[in-house]
């Protein structure tokens, strides 16, 4: 039974173990990054150079080593007046190879208008500009003088002009929105609907390094991408033309919180992006995992990836060599080997770990020079032995898990006698009452994930893309830092997400308040996170909440007392009927009462961080 699983785990298992080794598997906390260290001031291209050698960008090595000389010399060095966090594309083969990747789907916005947020020395500019011939360029740039010998030739084309100021400081943002910048544009009424725009696009490199920081926020980027998604459901900013697609350059480690790769990350930012676009995609990222602390199964990882491939070579949309990722490679490796692709849940588990590479290779050399027993190699390999025992064993539970909670599923899809449907529930709670807490924790993140990619169309946008992210290198950038290309295209949203401000009935911000407190704790019975919100919201909601039964749509059994149905489980239509049903309510408390109620218990949470315990009593984690 497991010899293909077997072979597709050995093709598939070094990909991601050595993914891993780039990454610090002990740890959660985000490193932030000060300083420009010297070896990420690689010159690899012309442009590169030409940047370098205006001075702006020193590691803070040369840095100390000009000022020292400075005071030697008892002469002021005066920088260059720039930002010198700006990361600048500096590679003309990267652009090249982007827009021979998604031209396609660019062709839609020949002769646009094009705004360039923070274009820099220009090159993603003028290559965009070359493919696109947009009837108006306009680039934002609080730097442009700095930039003005790198952009010039640019300037000099016809329909392309530079506003110095900041694309990301909203008043100067909409001081280009006007009529005098975009003659072309209509700002839409609130009441018509919402319609593509694809004669106006959108681009921005909000890349900085180091970070910049924004009052709380170690990072400005995320801020300001959570703030160019969430103008489309009210339409301000670019949206207030209609629905106006994006590509926008961020820090690899910044898109997570907008296209999660697993269940566990989908938080807030990843659902607004399921509420509000068509499409998130990852058009240019590096090779490897984005984390190793969060995982899907390998059958899963694997079965969507094959999909991806399959669906690249129908389309013709294949990377060139130097850009394919290594997961791409894979994937063509297990369709070209004919391998029956394991269906996620039809077998028992395997997840990706660190150890398992270390434990190869600890093996491959006991058979050529045995370990002496109580050397540290042989302690090592023994250990790595049980541990891996261990696993398959604990993998083995959630599958007879997986597969019980199958049964009651389908014993209520068919309808089956209310006593044969109480005999599986039964079954299932059993096993479930003789499990771990801890084995139960890790069920429910592998049953998430089936859950969520299960769904036509799966829940998450890394599962509905079209083509795998080509690779970039850090040296292609200046200074050389990973970078990701996100392409967003936004969606009509549901009319109760518009309903904003004083002069409505304030559904979008009652649902800001019901999102943040029902994804604080996200793993919560759904029942106890709504009358957490206002006492009675449950009684009302949970009978009327229909897609929460119907297992076509996302639905599920709300029949068994371990796993009730939780926020983290709800997809975009699911959430959308919550506020329905909320706006419904006879009963619903008003806006101002919520907000009330949500200072006080941000309140009460701030004073228990303070006194460093929860409400058991027990130490936080911080």
């Amino acid at each position: 039974m497991f010899s293909a699983r077997r072979h597709v785990r050995n093709v598939f298992t070094p990909l991601l173990a050595n993914q891993r080794r780039h990454v610090l598997p002990s740890t959660r906390r985000t490193v932030v990054i000060t300083k420009v260290l010297e070896d990420e001031l690689k010159k690899t291209t012309p442009l590169a150079e030409e940047l370098g050698a205006t001075g702006l960008w020193r590691s803070s090595r040369q840095a100390g080593t000009d000022t020292r000389r400075a005071n030697k010399q008892k002469k002021a060095v005066k920088p260059p007046k720039a930002e010198r966090a700006r990361v600048n594309i500096v590679s003309e083969d990267l652009c090249d190879d982007i827009l021979d990747y998604i031209g396609p789907s660019l062709d839609r916005h020949r002769g646009c208008d094009l705004i360039d947020v923070y274009p820099g020395a220009g090159l993603w500019s003028r290559k965009l500009n070359d493919y696109l011939q947009p009837r108006s360029h306009i680039l934002l740039d609080p730097d442009a003088e700095f930039y003005k010998p790198f952009t010039q030739p640019l300037l000099d084309r016809p329909g392309v002009t530079v506003v110095p100021k900041s694309g990301i400081i909203w008043k100067d943002l909409y001081s280009v929105l006007t009529p005098e910048h975009l003659p072309h544009q209509r700002i839409r009424e609130d009441s018509e609907p919402q319609e593509r725009n694809d004669t106006l696009l959108v681009v921005a490199n909000l890349v900085f390094h180091p970070q910049k920081s924004y009052k709380t926020f170690d990072s400005i980027a995320p801020l300001v991408l959570h703030q160019f998604v969430d103008s489309i459901r009210t339409s301000t900013l670019f949206q207030r033309y209609g629905l106006v697609r994006m590509l926008v350059w961020t820090r690899c480690e910044e898109k997570s919180a907008l296209l999660p790769k697993t269940s566990q990350r989908r938080r807030r930012g990843g659902l607004e992006a399921e509420l509000a676009c068509e499409w998130v995609r990852e058009v240019v990222g590096r090779d490897g995992n984005d984390s190793s602390w969060f995982t899907r199964e390998t059958a899963l990882d694997i079965k969507v990836l094959t999909d991806v491939v399959k669906k690249m070579q129908a389309s013709g949309t294949i990377p060139k060599g130097d850009r394919q990722s290594t997961t791409y490679k894979q994937g063509l490796e297990i369709l070209n080997s004919n391998t029956n692709i394991i269906l996620p849940g039809a077998e028992p588990p395997s997840f990706v770990r660190v150890f398992q590479s270390q434990l190869a290779d600890l093996r491959e050399a006991n058979e050529q020079e045995e370990y002496t027993k109580g050397s540290s190699e042989y302690t090592i390999l023994n250990h790595y032995k049980w541990r891996e025992t261990w696993e398959n064993k604990k993998h083995l539970r959630l599958f007879q898990l997986w597969r019980a909670l199958e049964a009651v599923v389908n014993a209520h899809k068919q309808g089956k006698p209310a006593e044969v449907v109480k005999e599986l529930e039964d079954s299932w709670n059993k096993l479930a009452n003789s499990s771990s807490r801890g084995l139960m924790d890790e069920f429910m993140s592998y049953r998430d994930n089936l859950h969520l990619w299960q769904q036509d169309p799966p829940v998450l946008h890394w599962d509905r893309r079209i083509f795998e992210p080509l690779i970039m290198k850090p040296e292609e950038f200046f200074p050389n830092v990973p970078c990701a290309l996100m392409d967003i295209q936004p969606k009509a949203v549901h009319p109760l997400l518009r309903e904003t401000g004083p002069h409505s009935n304030r559904a979008a911000d009652i649902f800001d308040l019901i999102v943040s407190a029902l994804l604080r704790q996200s793993s919560m019975h759904l029942q106890k996170g709504l009358d957490g919100i206002w006492p009675g919201a449950a009684d009302f909601i949970l009978p009327r909440f229909s897609s929460l039964n119907i297992h076509e749509i996302g639905g599920m059994v709300n029949t068994l007392p371990m796993l009730p149905p939780m926020p983290r489980q709800l997809n975009a239509r699911q959430w959308e009927q919550l506020l329905e049903l909320w706006m419904e309510w006879p009963f619903k408390p008003e806006f101002h009462e919520l907000v009330s109620r949500a200072t006080e218990d941000m309140s009460d949470k701030y004073e228990e961080a303070i006194m460093g315990t929860n409400a058991s009593g027990s130490l936080t984690d911080g």
